[in-house]
C-alpha cells in the first residue's frame, strides 16, 4: 500500500505513491513541482 496525496510520510523511507515526493521540509506526499 502506498501513501496518497497529503498523507504524512518519512523522507528517509518514502512510501508515497508513484508521482509523489516526500520532502524533509514538507513531510507529506505531494506532487513534485
Amino acid at each position: 500500500d502506498c501513501l496518497g496525496w497529503f498523507s504524512g510520510c518519512d523522507p528517509n523511507n518514502n512510501k508515497c505513491c508513484e508521482g509523489y515526493v516526500c520532502h524533509w521540509k514538507y513531510p507529506w506526499c505531494r506532487y513534485d513541482l
